[in-house]
């Protein structure tokens, strides 16, 4: 067994030990420009990035998570938003939200960011394919109005990639640069259960 498959193996025991999904690992990866979705069907490669990235989401480093002992952290051990991941999620980007969950795409797109830290960045691309269906086929992000005034902030530079035909791709980069109180992330959640 190669170091990759060692470690996706590792990455597969350690997320079905905690209860996450793959669209849940890819929350915690917001901002740090990784997908995880897809390492485990060997449909994604697996990098260096991510293969460092990844402990930090159960609070351990690259060279504790190597060892081959079966011991996870204890739960105060966890990071705070891992902790908030696992304990309330209500939906993941596998689920149908249908189009009832175009009227509220600010509210899934709190609940999608409410673990992220003061100073993180993200872009477009890296928040709608963390949303349910419909919204991960592309939505606008309005600023201006609504739940997301003032949570985050548009930089006025971005990533630019290629995506699956080639094209060159500009893609809008965000900020977090307040944090996000329990009113605002309640008021999402009532937002979404009326729906």
């Amino acid at each position: 067994m190669s170091n990759e498959e060692k470690f996706i193996a590792r990455s597969k025991k350690f997320r079905l030990h905690f209860q996450l999904t793959e669209e849940q690992i890819d929350l915690l990866l917001l901002g740090k420009n990784l997908v995880y979705k897809g390492i485990e069907s060997s449909r994604r490669k697996l990098n260096v990035e991510l293969m460092e990235a990844y402990p930090l989401i159960y609070g351990l480093d690259w060279s504790t998570f190597e060892e081959d002992k079966d011991t996870y952290p204890v739960w105060d051990d966890l990071p705070e938003a891992t902790k908030k991941i696992i304990l309330d999620t209500p939906y993941t980007a596998a689920d149908d939200v249908g189009e009832n969950g175009l009227k509220n795409t600010a509210s899934y797109i709190i609940l999608a960011i409410k673990h992220l830290d003061v100073g993180t960045q993200f872009s477009e691309s890296e928040i709608t394919r963390c949303l349910p269906y419909p919204l991960k086929k592309g939505v606008t992000i309005y600023l201006n109005s609504g739940l997301l005034k003032g949570t985050f902030k548009k930089l006025r530079r971005s990533r630019k990639f290629k995506n699956e035909k080639g094209e060159e791709v500009s893609d809008p980069l965000y900020l977090i640069h307040k944090p996000m109180d329990e009113r605002l992330i309640g008021k999402a959640k009532r937002k979404l259960e009326n729906q």
